[in-house]
């Protein structure tokens, strides 16, 4: 446990490191440019989020029913594979970590697709549909459980790449950072009341009402 706390701390004296190199070069490019900020002509209000448009709010329920049914899911995934599959501690460790493992060089690559094709709407579409047939692979099947994890790693890079550039598409640019700040809170207060909800749902209904109940957070979107 010592050495994985050492690799997470190390981890995030890393990040940090990057962050003031970038924060350094970011005030040199403004010297250098003779940029000076604050000279939109717009001002910056948090009131602003009342302002939001439809469409935005409709992407911050993307975003909170989507990753409801992948960050909870994979918290709870390995005893999940423990108990269903037969898995031993380590098959079920690695099986539970794919997802990431895909994400990592996939990302990338969807991002150039989704740049050179745009048509982010139906890409998302492709990411949700992928992620419903996952859950309900694991849930209602047997079949090996790397197919579905498999798909979720690839469902889970592509709808990121789709999914949060499109806020640039509804909000003036100088709302972003409000709207991504936002986008982020609500986030991560959907994940924390879901968590809840799916360990509640685990210890009275068991697994596969669990992954029923991941499938409906999917079939909200």
């Amino acid at each position: 446990m010592s050495c994985y706390l050492l690799a997470g701390g190390i981890t995030c004296l890393f990040s940090l490191a990057c962050a003031l190199i970038l924060a350094y070069l970011d005030k040199r490019a403004e010297k250098l440019l003779c940029k000076e900020q604050g000279k939109t002509g717009e001002v910056i209000k948090l009131t602003d989020v009342k302002n939001f448009s439809s469409s935005l709010w409709l992407l911050f329920v993307i975003c909170v029913c989507y990753y409801a049914a992948v960050f909870p899911f994979i918290g709870l995934g390995k005893v999940f594979f423990i108990e269903k599959f037969q898995f031993s501690s380590q098959e079920a460790s690695a099986i539970n970590s794919v997802v990431y493992i895909i994400s990592a060089p996939m990302s990338p690559v969807f991002g150039i697709l989704v740049d050179k094709v745009g048509k982010n709407i139906i890409w998302v579409l492709c990411a949700v549909i992928t992620t419903l047939a996952s859950h309900i692979m694991l849930a209602f099947t047997f079949w090996n459980p790397w197919i579905a994890m498999c798909l979720l790693g690839v469902a889970y890079s592509l709808l990121a790449c789709a999914l949060w550039p499109m806020v640039a598409f509804v909000v003036p640019e100088h709302q972003l950072g409000t709207a991504y700040g936002f986008m982020q809170s609500i986030q991560n207060l959907g994940l924390a009341v879901i968590a809840i909800a799916a360990g509640m749902i685990l210890d009275t209904r068991g697994y596969l009402f669990l992954e029923v109940f991941f499938s409906a957070c999917v079939s909200c979107k």
